[in-house]
């Protein structure tokens, strides 16, 4: 004897058919409305390694690599008062920011945290660049170490730029009465160079880093020389290496 009816077999059908009918419609809403997979939102909440954006964000084919602080350093420029910098290095070939949120922060040799400074700066893509900020006063304590703090930073598509300039010479006095690099430039393409800042960074014959100074470039006609000046409130001995950091400010 059946367990069930034809009547009842006929009903299990129909709810069957309709259970899948409603799977598949709400389904097809979930699809329709969950967040596009994409991995400029800072987080991985679904598959953003091979997300397929339809050729419009290249990125999404590897991974997000966090900052690298290569080094971050302390330098008594004048009595008092000292210059933070750190040289930091974006391994996304592809992505950059237009706002990286940083603190610095200088401790001196009992750990105390005797200067703190918040400020912001943009990334390129692929790009080392410094990070510098200067004249911190200090009154009665000597900064033993200086901490780069990375706050807050929002990752979106970019292409690597590669300025076309060419360092010509680069003059380092700085143990004179007005301690200066001269550094001179050019402009390898026809089409003029608009908001350069460019970075120097002094270090002696084993590399130790002495010291940074950064200045900016308005603008460098196609094909044209510049001439950069950094300069420096006091005498560094031992400076033997000098390396120019250029990037174009958006």
């Amino acid at each position: 004897m059946p367990i069930f009816s034809w009547g009842i077999r006929r009903q299990l059908v129909v709810i069957g058919i309709l259970a899948v009918f409603v799977f598949l419609i709400v389904g097809g809403l979930i699809y329709y409305f969950l967040p596009e997979p994409t991995c400029f939102d800072n987080r991985k909440n679904q598959d953003e390694e091979g997300v397929d954006c339809g050729g419009q964000c290249a990125p999404c084919s590897e991974k997000i690599h966090n900052l690298t602080i290569l080094w971050s350093r302390a330098f008594s420029v004048r009595e008092g008062s000292y210059d933070a910098a750190a040289l930091l290095d974006n391994q996304n070939q592809f992505l950059g920011s237009k706002k990286l949120v940083y603190a610095f922060k200088l401790y001196d040799k009992d750990n105390i945290l005797i200067a703190v400074r918040e400020n912001s700066t943009f990334i390129g893509a692929g790009e080392k660049f410094i990070i510098f900020e200067s004249d911190f006063a200090i009154q009665n304590r000597i900064p033993a170490r200086a901490v780069l703090e990375l706050r807050e930073v929002r990752w979106e598509a970019a292409e690597p730029e590669a300025l076309p300039i060419d360092v010509l010479s680069k003059d380092i006095l700085l143990e004179g009465a007005s301690p200066q690099i001269d550094v001179r430039i050019k402009n390898l393409s026809t089409n003029a160079l608009k908001n350069l800042e460019a970075s120097a960074v002094i270090s002696d014959s084993s590399g130790a880093v002495l010291g940074v100074s950064r200045t900016r470039l308005d603008l460098l006609e196609g094909l044209a020389e510049s001439r950069l000046i950094f300069t420096w409130p006091k005498q560094v001995p031992g400076a033997a290496n000098a390396q120019i950091l250029l990037r174009k400010i958006p």
